[in-house]
C-alpha cells in the first residue's frame, strides 16, 4: 500500500496515511472469512480509533473548560432533555454500564449538576417472614446549577458538532448514517447471536 497525503506530509502523516486502509485493496476484497484484512484494515480497529480522538477532541473543546469528564456530560444532557429520568433509562440512553451510571451519578450529584429521589415503583408480593417487599426506583433530577452549566455547554457542543458534519455534504451525511445503522444492526446481531 502506497503512503499518499492529499497535505503536505510529515513523518508522522505518512504512517497515519498507511493506517487508513486501501479501498480497492483488502477492502474491496477481504477473502474468504475475512484473510485478506490486516489488524490495521479492521473496521473495528478504525472506529475504535474514531471513537477514541473524538472523545478527546470533545473533551479538549468544550467539555474540560466546563469541568466535565465525558460521562458525565452524557449522564447531564440525557437528564437535562428528560428530566425527570429514571436510572435504568439513563443506562440505556447513555450505552453505560450500571456501574459506571452509579459513579457517575455520585459525582454529578458531589458537582450539584443533578440529584436523586427514592420512588417506591411497585409491592412485589411477600417477602420473607410474611411480609410485604417494595423495591423502589432511582430518579434522577437535573438542578438549577445543572441546568445552568447544560446551558452554557451545548451551544459550544452543537457548534463543534455542526463543524463536524459540515465536512460532508448532505448526500455524504446520509450515506455515512446509512452505513453507521447498518454496522450497527450487524453489530446488535452479532452480540445477539454470542
Amino acid at each position: 500500500m502506497q503512503a499518499s497525503c492529499a497535505w503536505p506530509c510529515t513523518g508522522f502523516s505518512r504512517v497515519m496515511a498507511k493506517i487508513w486502509p486501501d479501498a480497492e485493496g483488502s477492502w474491496s476484497d477481504p477473502g474468504p472469512d475475512g484473510v485478506n484484512l490486516k489488524v490495521n484494515e479492521f473496521l473495528t480497529f478504525h472506529l475504535l480509533r474514531l471513537s477514541s480522538l473524538a472523545k478527546a477532541s470533545v473533551a479538549k473543546v468544550y467539555l474540560d473548560p466546563a469541568g466535565l469528564s465525558v460521562p458525565e456530560w452524557r449522564l447531564l444532557a440525557s437528564v437535562a432533555n428528560y428530566s425527570p429520568l429514571p436510572f435504568s433509562d439513563i443506562t440505556a440512553m447513555t450505552t453505560m454500564d450500571k456501574g459506571q451510571v452509579s459513579r457517575t451519578l455520585r459525582s454529578a450529584q458531589a458537582k450539584g449538576l443533578v440529584e436523586t429521589e427514592l420512588v417506591s415503583a411497585d409491592r412485589r408480593g411477600l417477602g420473607e417472614g410474611g411480609l410485604s417487599s417494595s423495591i423502589s426506583r432511582v430518579i434522577v433530577r437535573i438542578t438549577p446549577a445543572g441546568r445552568e452549566l447544560y446551558d452554557k455547554v451545548m451551544p459550544i457542543a452543537q457548534d463543534y458538532q455542526a463543524g463536524m458534519l459540515n465536512v460532508m455534504s448532505v448526500e455524504e451525511r446520509r450515506v455515512l448514517l446509512d452505513v453507521l445503522q447498518k454496522v450497527h444492526r450487524y453489530l446488535l446481531a452479532g452480540t445477539n447471536r454470542a
